[in-house]
């Protein structure tokens, strides 16, 4: 089910070149981090509900809907300074990494507008770029056992 939107946001989604557009906030959460990292994709940094974000530079591409995939986002994180990438080659990979975007209008911070919680994965790190795929495990379609038995495995037990 889909937040309802403020009229801020679909007159601004309607417009060309809005005034105010929306900002997409992305935090980084793992399990050693004291607390997420906090980016928004801007050139100046935001307070939103009691939390900075740091301005940086960054591509996020919303999840696509294409029959016989899981729907999969893209990321690519600014690696300039070289915080973000030195997290991931701490953390071997950053295995258990929860990307969240969030997205609000500059005018109203503290309204999330969107928010979307996704597991970080194929994470590749550059002098100029972390980027990865973000996502779930399709679970649904994977065997429940390791191993199945069947007459053409197996055909002592039929």
């Amino acid at each position: 089910m889909t937040a309802r939107k403020s009229p801020n946001f679909r007159r601004a989604a309607q417009q060309l070149a809005p005034a105010d557009r929306p900002l997409i906030l992305l935090e980084l959460s793992h399990a050693l981090l004291p607390e997420p990292m906090r980016f928004v994709g801007d050139n100046q940094d935001i307070v939103s509900r009691g939390h900075l974000y740091h301005a940086t530079s960054f591509e996020f591409g919303w999840p696509d809907d294409q029959d016989g995939r899981t729907p999969a986002a893209t990321l690519s994180i600014g690696n300039i300074s070289g915080g973000v990438g030195a997290f991931f080659e701490q953390t071997h990979g950053g295995r258990g990494a929860v990307i969240t975007a969030i997205q609000i209008m500059r005018s109203a911070p503290d309204f999330v507008e969107d928010e979307l919680v996704l597991d970080l994965r194929n994470i590749e790190v550059t002098t100029l770029a972390v980027s990865g795929a973000l996502g779930y495990d399709d679970i649904l379609n994977k065997p429940a056992v390791s191993y199945t038995y069947r007459p053409e495995t197996a055909p002592g037990l039929f």
